[in-house]
This record gives C-alpha cells, sequence and structure tokens, in this order.
C-alpha cells in the first residue's frame, strides 16, 4: 500500500468538490481530490449557470430581490424544516461567490429567471464570441477551477476511487482515507480533514428504491450520473454520519423525447391540456413551466403518469403565433422542425445527443410516449387513457375555452379548445436530476452523528449534504443545484482549513 499525507482530502472532483479543493488551497492547505471519473465538473458541466442573490448582474438589472427577502421566500417555501442559519450563510456567500469566480477570467452574461414566475437568481456563464445562454457554459467555469487548483497545487487523483474514511477509535476524528487506484493499487492518505462531495445515489436504482420508493425505469426516469452511486453517503454512514430523509430533485420528463427531440417535447411542455389515465385533468397546466410542481403532481397519478393533449389546429397556431413558452436552455421559439422530429421519433431513429441528452440512460427507453391518431377513441386505445371521462374532461374543457377555468383557474389565453382532425398526445413520467441529501451537517457543513455531535475533521458538501430543499427543490429560485454546490464546496472547505487551525485541533 503507497503512502500519501495531505492537510485536506476530497473525495470527488465534481461541482463542490473542486470547489472545496481550490478553496481549501487559497487557505494555504495542502490538498488532495481523489475522483474516480476522469475529469472534474461532474454533470454539472452540463449545466449553465448557479444561483445568487445582491450580485453586482442583478443590481445592474435593476433586480430588487435583497438577501432578507430571498431568505424568507426559501424558508417560508420549506415550511421552516430546514437550517435556516445554512440557508442564511449560502445565500449570503453567493454574490461574492460570482466575484471568485469572475477572478477566475469567467464572465457572467446576467441574471435570468428560468421561467416567467420565477426569480433572476440564474446567473449564466458566457461563452466566448455569444452574447446568448449556451448548453454546457459551465464547464468553462469548472476549467478555470481546475486550472486554478492546479494553479495552487492541488494533487488531482483521477481514476482513484475512496473505499474507506479512516477516523481515530479513540476520539472518533477523521486521520485520513484509504483508496484504489485503476490498477487496484491500494493508497493510504493521511489527512486531517476530509470533504465529501460524491454526489448521492442517482445511478444506483437499489438505493432509490430503499430510500424514496420509486422504481428507476418503471415510474422514475431520473438522470443516470455515471458513478453517482451512494458510496461517499455510505462511508459517511459508517463512521457515525447521522442519515437524513433523501428526495429525488424532482422534475418530469417523456422518456425517449425529452432533451433529444427538443422541438417535439418543448411543444408538448407547452400549458394545453394535461390527463391521466381517468382521462381527468389534475393540475393547473399553467404550472408546467415550473418542472418540480409539475413532476410531484404527475408523481401522484395512476401509474404515475400524465398526457399531454393537442391538435393539429393547436400546432397550426403555434405555427402562425410561437410557442407559449420558451425556455433559455433548449431555446425552442417556433414549431417550424416539428414534421421532420416527428417523422424521426416514429421511425424508431436516434437523435444526436446534446446537453442534457447525455445523461439520459441508454436503457430508459421501455415504451412510445408520443402518439398520434384520427380520434379520440384511436388515441385512447393507443394511449390506456379512459375513453368515456376523457370525452367528458374535452366536453367540459372547450366549453370553458377562452373564458374562465373553473376547475383550476388556468389563464384564458392558454385554455385552446381540443378539436382538430389530428389528435397529439405525449406521456409524461417523474424524472429527477439526482438524489438530494441523506447526511446530516451543521451550518459549518461539517457531517453530524444523528444525535447533532460534529466528526471532527469530516465535513460534506454539494448532493450527498443538500438537506435544505426540505421536500421539493425551490425551482422558482433557478440555479439553486449548483450554486448549492458550488457555495457549500467553497464553505466546507474554507471551514475544513479553519477547523485544522483551530484550538479544537489536535494532532
Amino acid at each position: 500500500m503507497s503512502k500519501m499525507e495531505a492537510d485536506v482530502v476530497v473525495i470527488a472532483a465534481g461541482a463542490s468538490g473542486i470547489t472545496a479543493a481550490v478553496a481549501a488551497a487559497e487557505k494555504d492547505a495542502s490538498v488532495v481530490v481523489f475522483e474516480k471519473g476522469g475529469t472534474t465538473g461532474g454533470a454539472a458541466s452540463m449545466g449553465m449557470g448557479f444561483f445568487a442573490v445582491e450580485s453586482r448582474y442583478q443590481r445592474a438589472q435593476m433586480v430588487d430581490l435583497t438577501l432578507d427577502e430571498a431568505v424568507r421566500v426559501f424558508m417560508e417555501y420549506t415550511h421552516w424544516s430546514v437550517d435556516a442559519k445554512l440557508v442564511r450563510k449560502y445565500f449570503g456567500q453567493s454574490a461574492s461567490t460570482i466575484e471568485w469566480i469572475e477572478s477566475m477570467g469567467i464572465e457572467f452574461l446576467g441574471a435570468y429567471k428560468y421561467f416567467p414566475k420565477s426569480y433572476p437568481t440564474w446567473h449564466v456563464v458566457k461563452t466566448p464570441g455569444s452574447a446568448k445562454p449556451s448548453e454546457r457554459a459551465a464547464s468553462l467555469m469548472f476549467k478555470a477551477l481546475t486550472d486554478r487548483a492546479v494553479e495552487l497545487g492541488v494533487q488531482l487523483k483521477f481514476q482513484t476511487a475512496v473505499t474507506k474514511i479512516v477516523t481515530d477509535p479513540a476520539s472518533g476524528r477523521v486521520t485520513g482515507v484509504i483508496a484504489r487506484d485503476a490498477q487496484g493499487n491500494a493508497i493510504e492518505c493521511d489527512c486531517d480533514a476530509v470533504i465529501v462531495c460524491t454526489g448521492g445515489f442517482g445511478d444506483n436504482p437499489k438505493m432509490i428504491k430503499e430510500y424514496t420508493g420509486f422504481e428507476w425505469g418503471k415510474d422514475l426516469f431520473s438522470f443516470r450520473i455515471p458513478g453517482n452511486v451512494g458510496d461517499g453517503l455510505s462511508m459517511m454512514w459508517d463512521v457515525g454520519g447521522g442519515k437524513t430523509p433523501v428526495n429525488m430533485e424532482m422534475t418530469y420528463n417523456s422518456p425517449g423525447l425529452t432533451d433529444i427531440f427538443k422541438t417535439l417535447s418543448e411543444t408538448m411542455r407547452q400549458p394545453n391540456l394535461m390527463v391521466n389515465l381517468e382521462g381527468q385533468r389534475f393540475m393547473n397546466e399553467e404550472v408546467m413551466q415550473n418542472t418540480t410542481f409539475t413532476g410531484n403532481a404527475i408523481a401522484r397519478q395512476t401509474e404515475r403518469k400524465g398526457f399531454t393533449i393537442i391538435t393539429d389546429e393547436i400546432l397550426a397556431d403555434y405555427a402562425k403565433k410561437g410557442l407559449d413558452y420558451i425556455t433559455y436552455h433548449h431555446n425552442i421559439k417556433t414549431v417550424e422542425k416539428w414534421d421532420a422530429e416527428f417523422k424521426q421519433y416514429m421511425s424508431g431513429e436516434k437523435a444526436a445527443a446534446s446537453g442534457l441528452s447525455d445523461l439520459h440512460a441508454e436503457d430508459e427507453v421501455q415504451e412510445k410516449v408520443l402518439f398520434e391518431a384520427d380520434s379520440l377513441a384511436e388515441l385512447c386505445q393507443k394511449t390506456g387513457i379512459n375513453l368515456k371521462r376523457l370525452e367528458a374532461t374535452i366536453a367540459e374543457y372547450n366549453a370553458m375555452a377562452a373564458t374562465r377555468d373553473d376547475r383550476f383557474n388556468k389563464h384564458p389565453k392558454y385554455m385552446r379548445a381540443v378539436k382538430g382532425k389530428k389528435y397529439y398526445a405525449a406521456m409524461h413520467r417523474p424524472c429527477g436530476y439526482g438524489t438530494l441529501g441523506g447526511i446530516k451537517v451543521d451550518d459549518e457543513l461539517r457531517v453530524v452523528t444523528p444525535e447533532g455531535k460534529p466528526i471532527p475533521g469530516l465535513y460534506s458538501a454539494g448532493t450527498d449534504a443538500c438537506n435544505i430543499f426540505g421536500d421539493s427543490y425551490c425551482f422558482i429560485m433557478p440555479g439553486n443545484t449548483m450554486g448549492w454546490a458550488i457555495n457549500s464546496g467553497r464553505m466546507a472547505g474554507y471551514n475544513a482549513v479553519a477547523y485544522i487551525d483551530s484550538d479544537d485541533f489536535v494532532e
């Protein structure tokens, strides 16, 4: 077994890990990062930006959301079920984190909303030569963080997985880790602090079933980030870390369609009629812009399925006027490519992977999710929707078209009558970007026992420690996933070094 030593060991080099490494190294700590893969940034490199409040971009855009107001909104959203001290520290640091990232040569386009009824908290990274939001823009940021880590002397050990956190039997404090490289060689690294940033267990269907109740590939079609198998959580639990409830970062998708056939997907995510298998409405379809809320609603339905239904007349209206909702992510404004994509999808052809489509597992597609029919009876035969109830639902819906929605109070401009010669339906299923939480931490990101006692020298950041969203990801303040990862990593890096330099630390 080979030997190494460092002040701080960081386990995994995703968004929180590489940030923690830079933060610790900037405080003059020697840092080793063990990453089982071959690169830094992880899935966050597919993203575009992160959360901040009271940033200079918001001030320039005359955004009047204050730190106090953001914390209030967030805590009320979570019903004060999360650590308010930790939320305040995260939000309070977020604006300076934008400037910290800028100091590494990264530029931002500004502060954006993700959908109309969200807050402009999403700070999108600027790609060279472009003034528009671009997929994968965040990869530039993680390259800059990696370059900064190397400049500061951080040792990056790729293709090397940590298998055990070592603690002193008498005091319980962290003393090192055991790792294994790609050739199977064992490495023992002595250290004074460990920061675990392994990203949850979104790539572990067994743990998903055990801790969330969903069956991946059957009633959940979340992203499968390679390597996120829960090993970091297990290692922290093994040394006494307290467990917390685990949630999925819930969204919704149409497996095999979403993020792949983008015009089809975006068209079928507009605020038109949506029903369950019983043929009944179950939500105000305006809410579809908030993918977290929509995912929650769909997860309550029979077989966890929801169906958006449109017609050729609605398509013609979109061809004339453009889509109702346009996201910065996909930036699909028209149905210009509908016919070409529809033919491609129905023929079984695959589309070229790009952006988030790279994160969909190859084995997730089990059934067709887009349907075409010449009648409601044919549509119900293909989808399994109850015909009699669907006919009654559409009759009621059409009677309310362009007037008041007596059921869910949807805005009249979105109450398009479901009539025409062709019917189209897309089946939506619960999805998610991965798991949230699992390990108990305090407001300094110290891993604590079930009773709340800190384990000396053990910290966690990012998804493993993300217990701040309560039962649902706070998508009304977009950028929070990456914002939490980067800011919690930065906080954990600083706090780990502060612990080593404190009077509490004993060699």
